[in-house]
């Protein structure tokens, strides 16, 4: 072999090593599969859903909704949908394309959605064609109860929207402490999986509440039954304390290189309260009142923006160890792997040149 084509040969094989490279370091946790994602992709067909954990949780005259955002995009948001004549004003929270990923209207219904491979959704012409998001916009802000909410979603064809595949499931829960995870079943038909009546939570992560074979990964997610377990030992407490439901979303944060949890909410669906927690620190709280908060009509704000210095500067370092442990550990190994063929070329050239080759 000419020496031209020893170098295209490294060459190409570098290449592939980097090719390579780039497709390991894509990937997110092995945990979890297929986590690089957005909760818009849920109306597209270009992206997937951020996986998320998602709770409600009712006692006596209490009813809390609790959801960790994960994702891998810091720029998130707070902004206000106005109340009009026939809508409700809400809260949103979400990225800085102002598509919402979760909120809480001013009625104390809540909402928010995780991931799920696609389903086919089943036409059904005879309903209503959707010209926007059916549950962050059309259920939010004209539904003040999940039965309200379960009666607006079955008025739908369903198939017109998400390119006609669901890749994801919603729960949304409300002040009565009632609660629904609204998904698709293995015939592409949209159903509605229930909070069972009193007191109890319920939990919502990355399989599907109705058609458990529609997950991601194999066996039952971790973070559900982590929950769970926490859950019941809360819900047998005298009272159920915003702190006690933070240590939950605290054991099934995601912290990692490609994946984190960006912030955290408890809304307060009783008191009409928000508890909002940025990049998993579950020390700094930033507390709205919902009514108050919609009637301030504030410009979309960044959340990072509500939260002390300390707590911002901490989010901040520790994104940037990620992203440049990850840019480090691709260098290290590309020039590695590079020496390493030199060396091998530079032998092989050493041989042949003693054997007068």
């Amino acid at each position: 072999m000419g020496t031209k084509n020893r170098i295209k040969s490294m060459v190409l094989i570098i290449g592939i090593f980097m090719l390579c490279l780039n497709q390991f370091f894509s990937f997110e946790n092995k945990s979890s599969v297929s986590k690089s994602s957005n909760k818009q992709s849920i109306i597209e067909d270009t992206k997937h859903p951020g996986f998320c954990t998602i709770f409600c949780i009712s006692k006596g005259s209490s009813v809390f909704f609790g959801n960790n955002e994960d994702w891998k995009d810091p720029n998130t948001f707070l902004w206000t949908k106005q109340p009009t004549d026939s809508t409700y004003g809400v809260i949103y929270l979400g990225y800085k394309d102002l598509f919402p990923q979760g909120g809480i209207n001013e009625k104390g219904l809540a909402f928010d959605a995780n991931s799920l491979p696609g389903i086919k959704l089943k036409e059904h012409r005879e309903l209503l064609k959707p010209y926007q998001a059916i549950v962050n916009t059309y259920i939010m802000q004209k539904c003040a109860t999940v039965e309200e909410a379960i009666e607006m979603a079955k008025s739908y064809d369903w198939s017109q929207s998400f390119g006609g595949v669901l890749r994801g499931q919603f729960m949304l829960a409300d002040a009565t402490g009632d609660a629904v995870v609204i998904s698709a079943d293995q015939n592409g038909e949209i159903v509605f999986t229930r909070k069972p009546n009193g007191d109890g939570y319920f939990v919502s992560t990355n399989f599907n509440r109705a058609f458990p074979d529609n997950k991601f990964g194999s066996g039952q997610c971790q973070r559900y039954g982590t929950a769970t377990k926490m859950l019941e030992s809360a819900l047998a407490q005298k009272n159920i304390s915003v702190e006690t439901l933070a240590d939950v979303l605290y054991e099934v944060h995601e912290e990692g290189r490609n994946l984190n949890t960006l912030y955290s909410n408890i809304f307060d669906l009783t008191q009409n309260k928000i508890y909002l927690y940025y990049w998993h620190q579950f020390d700094d709280v930033f507390e709205i009142d919902v009514v108050n908060w919609i009637g301030l009509n504030p410009e979309p704000t960044r959340i990072e923006n509500l939260f002390k210095e300390e707590t911002v500067d901490k989010a901040n370092t520790e994104f940037k160890m990620y992203y440049y442990l990850k840019t480090t550990m691709i260098i290290i190994l590309s020039l590695g792997i590079i020496t390493l063929l030199l060396i091998m070329y530079l032998r092989k050239k050493k041989v042949r040149n003693k054997a007068g080759v």
